[in-house]
Parts: C-alpha cells; sequence; structure tokens
C-alpha cells in the first residue's frame, strides 16, 4: 500500500483513539532565534509500544505535518518542505528544527498511537525571536563637566531583547534621580554628572530567554576641576639665605589636566609649567609665590596655598671695635661695638668668658645691644669678650681681648727677717699689677744696683743687716708702691726665729751702737798715751 494513502486511516486512527495520557512534551513553550536550531524536546525513552508517531505544524487555520512515522513498517515521512531542515530522533522522538525563520513560530502538535490505542499529545509554542547584534552606546556629548552637564546615554541594538546596564562588571544601579533610566531601558540620564558615577567602562546588554549582546566598552570622559591644586616649596623654610636656590612645585587634580600659572606677589610670572627653580635668589626675590590652575574644558580657575618667602643676606664678618686701645682700672671707660659686615641682625648678645653679660650701674648695654660701655674700668672686668649675632638664616659671632692695666697693687716682701752669718739669704718681692712691675731696691736708704724682683745674698755679713726697701713701679698705670723688710745678719750660733721684726731691728741697733762706744774708748785711750807733758 502506498504510505499516503495509508497516512489519513492513521490520523483517522490518531483521531479516534480511545483515550489518551498526559503531554509527551517537556515544555508547553520554548524560544527559538532565527538563523539558529530548535529543539522540542520529550519525555519519552523508547518506541516499541508506539504504532505512530506524528509532527505537525498549527499555522492556524492549517495544521501542516511535518513528519509522519510508522514504527510497525519502519518507515519516516517528512514532508518536501522540512526535508532539510529537520533532525528527527527515533528513540526520544524529540524533533530539532532549524535554521529558524520567522515564520517558523508557532504551535507544534506531537500525537502518538500506541499498539494499546491509546493516544498521546501535547503541544508547544514557539517564539522565534530575532538574533541580538550591533549593540552599541551612544552619547548625547563628547565631554562632559562635572556639575554643569546632564549626560544621556543611549543603547541601540537589532533583534528581540530587553536591556541591562553594567558599571565595569557590576550592575548600574540608579536611583531615578541623579540617575535614572527610562520605561524601555535603552536611555541612562544622569543629571549634573559626576567623575564618580561612572568609572567605567560601561556597558550595555541587550538580551532575550535565549542570548544577549554586549555592546563594546563605552569610557564616558567627565571633565572636572581643577581641585585640590597644591604647591610645595623646597626648601621648605620661609626665609632663605641669599645666594641660595629656591624650588616651587605645582600640582592639580584635573582632567583634562590643568594649565599653571606662578603668580609673584600678585603679579604673574612668565612661567606656565609645573615646577619653577630660582637660582641664586636675592632679597627682591622675596614675596608671595602661588600657583593658578585653570582647565579650559570647564572654565573654572583654583589658586594654591601661598608660600610667603623672605630672602636674607647671612651675617658674616662680625667685628668688636674699643673706643680705647689703652686701659687703666679705676680711670677709663671704654664702649665696644659690634657689627657684620654683611647682613642685618636681629637679635644680639654679649658674653664675658662664655657667660652671658648683665647691665649694671657700671656696665651698660645699649639699645640695640650693639655698643656695650664699661665705666672706670676695673681689674675684673679684663677677660675674652664675645658677641653673638643672629637673624633667621644664620648666626656670627666675634671675640675680644679686654686688657685692663692696673697696679702695682699688694706690694710685699717674702724672706727671712734674721740669718746666722754667712749663711744664705733671699728676700722676693711680689706685687700685683698688669703689665708686671719694674722693681728697685734700697737698703738702709741707699740706692741698690738690682732690678730685680729678688734679691740673692749667697753669704751674709754684717754688712747686709738693715732696712730693705722693695719699691714696684707700673710703667703703664704710672703708680709706684713700695714696702720695707728688715734684715738681721748674727754671729754663729741659734737664731730666735721668734722674734718679732722689732726685737730684730733694736738688737741690731744696740750692736751697732755698742761697737761704736767701744770704738770711741779705745781711739780715746790711745790718744792719752800718747800724750806728752809740758816742761812748762
Amino acid at each position: 500500500m502506498d504510505f499516503c494513502n495509508f497516512r489519513l486511516p492513521l490520523l483517522i486512527l490518531a483521531a479516534l483513539g480511545c483515550c489518551s495520557e498526559g503531554s509527551p512534551l517537556l515544555n508547553a513553550k520554548t524560544n527559538g532565534v532565527i538563523g539558529k536550531n530548535v529543539t522540542f524536546k520529550t519525555t519519552i525513552t523508547s518506541t516499541q509500544d508506539f504504532l505512530t508517531v506524528t509532527w505537525n505544524f498549527n499555522k492556524d487555520p492549517v495544521i501542516a505535518p511535518i513528519i509522519t512515522s510508522v514504527i510497525l513498517m519502519n518507515t519516516v515521512n517528512i514532508d518536501e518542505k522540512y526535508a532539510s531542515r529537520i533532525v528527527y530522533n527515533n528513540t526520544t522522538c524529540e524533533l530539532q528544527l532549524g535554521p529558524l525563520v520567522k515564520e517558523d513560530e508557532g504551535e507544534y502538535i506531537l500525537n502518538i498511537v500506541t499498539t494499546k490505542g491509546q493516544q498521546l499529545s501535547g503541544q508547544i509554542d514557539l517564539a522565534v525571536l530575532e538574533p541580538v547584534t550591533d549593540v552599541k552606546i551612544s552619547s548625547n556629548l563628547p565631554e562632559a563637566v562635572e556639575f554643569n552637564s546632564t549626560v544621556v546615554l543611549s543603547c541601540s541594538a537589532k533583534g528581540s531583547f530587553t536591556y541591562k546596564w553594567l558599571n565595569g562588571s557590576v550592575p548600574l544601579v540608579v536611583d531615578g534621580t541623579h540617575m535614572k533610566l527610562n520605561a524601555v531601558g535603552d536611555e541612562l540620564t544622569i543629571a549634573e554628572v559626576r567623575r564618580t558615577d561612572l568609572r567605567g567602562p560601561i556597558l550595555c546588554i541587550a538580551e532575550n530567554a535565549l542570548e544577549s549582546g554586549r555592546s563594546a566598552p563605552f569610557n564616558l570622559t567627565v571633565s572636572y576641576g581643577p581641585e585640590k591644586v597644591v604647591m610645595t616649596q623646597t626648601p621648605t623654610d620661609s626665609f632663605l639665605k641669599k645666594g641660595s636656590n629656591l624650588t616651587l612645585a605645582c600640582s592639580a587634580q584635573s582632567d583634562p589636566p590643568a594649565q599653571l600659572q606662578w603668580m609673584f606677589s600678585g603679579e604673574e610670572m612668565p612661567q606656565k609649567t609645573t615646577a619653577i627653580t630660582l637660582t641664586n635668589v636675592e632679597e627682591k626675590h622675596s614675596g608671595n609665590y602661588s600657583c593658578v590652575a585653570y582647565n579650559a574644558k570647564t572654565n573654572r580657575y583654583v589658586s594654591s596655598q601661598v608660600a610667603v618667602v623672605s630672602v636674607l643676606e647671612a651675617l658674616s664678618g662680625t667685628n668688636i671695635s674699643s673706643s680705647s686701645s689703652l686701659l687703666i682700672a679705676g680711670n677709663s671707660t671704654v664702649n665696644i661695638t659690634c657689627s657684620a659686615a654683611a647682613g642685618k641682625a636681629e637679635s644680639m648678645e654679649w658674653l664675658k668668658d662664655s657667660k652671658p653679660v648683665t647691665s649694671s650701674d657700671r656696665i651698660i648695654l645699649s639699645a640695640d645691644k650693639k655698643t656695650l660701655t664699661i665705666v672706670k674700668v676695673v681689674k675684673e672686668d679684663a677677660g675674652n669678650y664675645k658677641c653673638q649675632l643672629k637673624n633667621k638664616v644664620n648666626k656670627d659671632e666675634s671675640t675680644y681681648v679686654m686688657v685692663i692695666n692696673y697696679g702695682p697693687e699688694s706690694v710685699n716682701v717674702k724672706g727671712k727677717n734674721v740669718v746666722k752669718f754667712e749663711e744664705p739669704a733671699e728676700l722676693k718681692c711680689l706685687a700685683d699689677s698688669f703689665p708686671p712691675s719694674i722693681f728697685s731696691w734700697k737698703l738702709n736708704g741707699t740706692a741698690m744696683n738690682d732690678s730685680r724682683a729678688d734679691i740673692i745674698i749667697d753669704k751674709a755679713r754684717v754688712t747686709d743687716s738693715g732696712t730693705y726697701t722693695c719699691e714696684a713701679f707700673n710703667p703703664i698705670t704710672g703708680m709706684t708702691k713700695r714696702t720695707t723688710h728688715t734684715l738681721a745678719v748674727t754671729e754663729v750660733g741659734a737664731v730666735d726665729e721668734g722674734l718679732s721684726g722689732g726685737a730684730i731691728a733694736g738688737i741690731v741697733i744696740g750692736v751697732l751702737v755698742a761697737v761704736i762706744i767701744i770704738a770711741c774708748i779705745i781711739k780715746r785711750k790711745k790718744k792719752s798715751s800718747t800724750d806728752i807733758p809740758s816742761p812748762y
């Protein structure tokens, strides 16, 4: 029998099956994409109890056959329109259709008649979707200005889909006010855009139940700034030494990068670079420095903080001068003045022998402390005087040695008052004086030919006894002072070291008087023995 003639009875048999069971199809609906395949899934695992299997396409009002399989006869009949577009699974009765066209959209019916006369039937609706292609993002602005611009990003694509937006790798979150999507979802609006709104890259995904398309990454350029304009200074000191170098650098957060303009005390400088260096600075470079950052896109200006720079000449050539080179204690008044050959001092301090000089009735400091006045100097004023000058860039100092001429003072003779005959004796004259005194000696009022400070007698004789006078003379002060010392030379024997000077002087004088008396008696006796009585 021809199969075409046999098909009609089979269809009638299927339609008149005495009973039926649940749908053998896995889903009641499915989606396909134009140009791709779709498979209608079943729950069937074996066809050994089946008599016939048919797949039909219900394109209302016509039901068009696709494939009819007669299991017992092991025959499969495929409609010629589907001959090259279907793949049929004899075991599961699953049908693969494709490549799909839009006309394939509709209801597909699976009918099965078993050898027991039972009928299994199921329907599945196929929605044929257009493929997602040409997904892209466009912006209403090529560049946006932070806080000023409202940006509208539009997503377009071909096919059947819904939209989804990504910011980087995470879903874009909108708040409905600052950032919002239209009802369709293909238009994203950002009011008063900020650089942090869309860190990017921005992606638009157009998707349907079966596939999705992704746009190329879109980066929104948001011009902002300048802001956080920072100027650094090297060295950081506010006061610079004349002749040193000054480097200033400026930075700003800005997109596009800010243009920089350097300012000096309110006037534009020629430099427009990120850093400037001033070499060998002078006082004329003192002033206020700042930089101004300008963004041509945002049309905004922002100034840095101001650096106040003062250029000072370093102190050098400090010297102490004196009003007098010859100072005599008790007579002279002196002014010593400290000054620097270069630089201006802001503070000054005087030291004497490393200790601060303090004012008194006799020691006077001028108001600017440059001059130290000592009224009627005393010997204790002698010493090392130092003045220390300071300003904000350095310090300098000078030392002056003050010499005070004084004396002689405290003149005295050291030595024994009594020595034995032919014993050595030494007398030493001492005087407190500057410069050292010149000495002269007298013995019993008669000048001695000796200008040394000490007299050395190798072997004392009686003629060495007497009153010694030491005279100390200071040639600078013109002062002379003297003192006396008594020395007695005795016969060989013990010398009472306990006698006072007066007692010793009395002994010496007594001895001399006794010697004179004895000499006079002897002379008188000689004269008496030589007298010749007159014969008359």
